[in-house]
């Protein structure tokens, strides 16, 4: 699957801010594109701890608040949402590892050059995506288009799950399908589901 193990190639921006303002962004090689107004769409939700997902058409956006800080990622549409939800997962581990956020935020007047150092490990997270064992590949079956879809599941989602299966929902082709999947990522049942919003 080229997107997976080529992420990078399908990813336009990823962003670690604060309400005031973006603490680092990473962008491919030779980008000028600007995603301000994207970033403060993000800015105006409130919510922690949850991931929102928002289709542009020719961009997905996925951000999550996690603390005192926004991640956001833009990437081509062909880019399943999961795949994207574990990357910021990784980024939010590898970004608080290395810099205590809190503190630095508590001083006031901090240039964000501070967060330069992060962009090899950034570079490094994308290059090695595949390699790090966030997600899982799963073959479902959708009866509509009557092939067999590659859904990628983020690791944490089912390994953290309070009980089994685990619904998941793989929106595709104007459609979608539901897909329960089990602690060992065997997918036990697959519906079509109606689609309102």
């Amino acid at each position: 699957m080229p997107v997976y193990k080529n992420i990078g190639e399908f990813l336009d921006f990823i962003n670690v801010s604060n309400e005031k303002f973006t603490l680092f962004e990473w962008k491919p090689e030779k980008s000028f594109r600007r995603f301000d107004l994207d970033l403060n769409i993000v800015k105006e939700n409130p919510i922690r701890d949850i991931f929102f997902h928002r289709d542009k058409g020719n961009m997905k956006l996925v951000y999550i608040r996690k603390h005192h800080l926004i991640y956001t990622v833009g990437a081509s549409p062909k880019v399943q949402y999961q795949l994207l939800e574990a990357l910021l997962e990784y980024v939010d581990l590898k970004f608080n590892e290395m810099y205590d956020v809190s503190v630095i935020l508590s001083y006031g007047n901090f240039s964000s050059g501070i967060f330069n150092g992060f962009k090899e490990v950034m570079e490094n997270i994308i290059k090695n995506f595949a390699d790090l064992d966030l997600v899982k590949r799963i073959h479902v079956e959708c009866r509509v288009c009557n092939i067999v879809l590659p859904l990628f599941v983020k690791k944490s989602f089912i390994e953290n799950a309070e009980s089994y299966p685990v619904p998941i929902v793989y929106s595709h082709q104007g459609h979608a399908i539901l897909c329960f999947i089990d602690k060992n990522f065997q997918h036990r049942g697959v519906e079509l589901v109606n689609i309102s919003g």
